[in-house]
């Protein structure tokens, strides 16, 4: 709750308690004071040899006087507390009046806004109720003619909505509209009419839909681009449920998928075996694993799995085998140093093959030749 100047009432308490802490320190401090001269005034009063002279005298006279002016101004005090504190009742009264008129204020505000928003204008009620009136005192058949005419209007501005969502492919409202006609006009030939066009329109759609996936997925299939060719066939049997041709072409595309599987596996695997009878071992090694990698599972796979240690052994040898043979070749050319970086690459890289044990006894041979032969160039 706020009072008149827009801060919480609160802040008068607030405000009134620091006013009373601040009064009630004034109070103690009198109240010391006062103490303290009346105490100095009843020690002189029994005890006055101390003080007999000139400055005790005098001292006697101040503590009495400053005694007597705390008292007055301790009861001074006492009444303006009194005085105040009626006032911030009063100011708290005040506050707490003002809130309240405030909140009523604003409800009767709220109900006068809610009153006129729903307050019908007398002017078009006479006018409702005239028209009204003005029907009912109409003939029978001529009653009848201005209902005729009211659904006729509203029948045919609502097939033109219809119409309008038809041609732009908006069948799901379409068929809402109709189904609100239906069941508001009941059995109506243009309705009937209107839905037989909204279903062909509907079918044409569908069909040009098909048509066109069905061409895409084609060329996808075209060019082995299963994945993408299976997801665009599932989407357009998500987007047309009832489509028997949908279906059809995923049933299509599973089924060339896996027959085209079936064929490149076996003539991968029918080159394989060629490569193998053909002692090509570093291919075979190569199509092998791609096998391996393409189709995972199977028979023919784990026949390959068996046999491709044989296959990188015997594609080692075949390799180590070559290169023996360009050394060869290099030193019939007299091309010694050649000769040497690859003898010692065989050794590097097979230590422990024929070839490397047999280069390590020729390699001081070669490395004579090639000195005798020059600095190489």
């Amino acid at each position: 709750m706020t009072n008149h100047s827009g801060g919480p009432i609160g802040d008068n308490h607030g405000a009134g308690s620091g006013i009373t802490s601040a009064f009630i320190a004034i109070l103690v401090l009198i109240a010391v004071v006062t103490f303290l001269g009346l105490l100095a005034g009843v020690i002189l009063v029994l005890f006055p040899q101390p003080w007999s002279g000139p400055l005790g005298a005098l001292a006697v006279a101040g503590l009495l006087v400053a005694g007597l002016t705390a008292c007055g101004l301790m009861l001074s005090a006492v009444i303006v507390y009194r005085q105040m504190a009626r006032l911030l009742e009063q100011v708290t009264t005040i506050d707490q009046q003002t809130a309240i008129m405030a909140e009523q204020s604003v409800a009767r505000t709220q109900a006068d806004t809610y009153v006129r928003s729903t307050m019908v204008d007398p002017a078009e009620l006479r006018d409702l109720l005239a028209k009204i009136h003005e029907t009912l005192l109409l003939p029978e058949d001529e009653r009848a003619r201005r209902f005729e005419n009211m659904v006729e209007r509203e029948v045919t501005e609502r097939l033109a909505v219809t119409e309008q969502f038809i041609d732009s492919s908006d069948f799901h409202r379409a068929r809402g509209e109709l189904a609100a006609l239906a069941e508001r006009f009941g059995a109506d030939v243009r309705i009937q009419e209107a839905r037989e066009r909204l279903e062909k329109a509907a079918d044409a759609a569908r069909a040009d839909d098909i048509a066109r996936v069905s061409r895409h997925v084609e060329d996808l299939m075209g060019a082995a681009r299963w994945e993408s060719a299976e997801r665009m066939a599932l989407e357009l049997a998500e987007k047309h449920p009832v489509a028997d041709e949908a279906a059809s072409l995923i049933e299509r595309v599973q089924r060339e998928r896996k027959l085209f599987e079936q064929n490149h596996r076996q003539r991968m695997h029918e080159g394989i075996q060629e490569l193998v009878h053909e002692r090509r071992w570093q291919e075979a090694v190569t199509a092998a694993r791609q096998f391996i990698q393409t189709f995972p599972v199977g028979p023919d796979a784990d026949a390959l799995r068996a046999q491709i240690e044989t296959l990188e052994a015997n594609a080692d040898i075949q390799a180590r085998q070559a290169l023996e043979r360009h050394i060869k070749q290099y030193i019939q050319q007299q091309q010694y140093w050649d000769a040497l970086a690859l003898a010692r690459r065989i050794i590097s890289e097979y230590p422990l093959s024929p070839q490397a044990n047999a280069l390590r006894a020729q390699l001081p041979r070669i490395e004579e030749l090639a000195r005798k032969q020059g600095p190489q160039k």
